[in-house]
């Protein structure tokens, strides 16, 4: 009951955040896209003129004061309806759930590649502290923090699909072609995780009650999974939840480099040609799987440790 009701708080605590952000969502999307009755009839092939921009601003009710036109638009997002695209003329909602579910899936692969490369790494680190295994995770965690994901899904790419040939060129949306997208994505995030939970757990091993643990007859790695591990992974816990909002926004180059049909490179081509719709719709999707996803976070953080429900 307890987590329940933190739960329906933390929901409570959102809904402000969220009115806040689709407020400038509205109000920065209609700036950026100038007037938007000329954009709207410019991408429906039609020549503006003063009587069509007259027309096409009452019928999108332009002509309404600002907080209006966003309580009118509000009431039709919260529909999920965000009108049709100017670039295809067809319905935001259709287009966006078409490649959001193949950003989704990379999102989330790699995010659990990343921690499921991050966890051993750093308890090996720990184990064995100021020895070669240690400077080596070390090393090579600085290191793929700091290379770029496009250049590390050309070098994958290049090495498994054209010298190994054991990889596709050209990825679907299938489990057997995610890997190295996921990959790719993956490696920068795994060695921010790997050096984050190898410093927590350095520090935890110092800590009486792991050298209690190790007396009752535990080895050191025994110690540290079993009482180090679910504390030192809370802060990774957090970091997943703010990556995962860059990831589900569309990562355009690993898009484009495995030609992976997401959300990123349809949302960059909208936002040229000043596609409002889309763009409003984008934003707001992004947003609420980014939400929902920190949400599950804080869940399993009060399932790992329980006295933030006493909190």
């Amino acid at each position: 009951m307890k987590r329940l009701k933190l739960i329906l708080l933390r929901i409570v605590q959102i809904i402000p955040v969220l009115l806040i952000v689709t407020m400038l969502a509205f109000w920065l999307s209609n700036v950026s896209a100038g007037d938007v009755a000329n954009v709207t009839l410019q991408s429906k092939g039609i020549q503006p003129t003063e009587e069509s921009l007259a027309a096409i601003r009452e019928e999108l009710g332009l002509n309404d004061p600002l907080p209006v036109q966003y309580i009118n638009w509000l009431k039709k997002a919260c529909r999920l309806d965000f009108g049709v695209s100017f670039q295809t003329n067809r319905p935001v909602t259709e287009e966006i759930f078409s490649r959001f579910p193949a950003t989704l899936e990379l999102a989330i692969s790699a995010s659990l590649l990343a921690v499921i490369f991050a966890i051993p790494l750093a308890l090996l680190a720990t184990r064995y502290r100021d020895s070669a295994p240690d400077h080596v995770i070390r090393v090579m965690s600085s290191i793929g923090a700091t290379m770029p994901d496009f250049w590390i899904g050309l070098m994958l790419l290049y090495f498994f699909g054209v010298q190994l040939k054991i990889a596709p060129i050209v990825a679907g949306s299938k489990i057997q072609n995610i890997f190295l997208p996921a990959f790719t994505l993956s490696i920068q995030y795994a060695a921010t995780y790997t050096r984050v939970l190898r410093g927590n757990l350095v520090e935890i091993n110092r800590l009486d009650y792991i050298k209690a643990a190790r007396a009752r007859g535990l080895s050191e790695g025994g110690a540290l999974v079993k009482h180090g591990l679910k504390n030192a992974i809370l802060p990774v816990i957090t970091l997943i939840g703010v990556n995962f909002g860059k990831l589900v926004g569309g990562q355009v180059a690993i898009e484009t480099i495995f030609s992976w049909n997401g959300i990123g490179q349809f949302a960059i081509s909208c936002m040229k040609v000043k596609d409002l719709p889309v763009i409003q719709g984008y934003i707001i999707i992004v947003l609420l799987a980014y939400v929902i996803v920190n949400l599950i976070l804080d869940v399993v953080y009060m399932y790992i440790d329980p006295r933030i429900e006493v909190e």
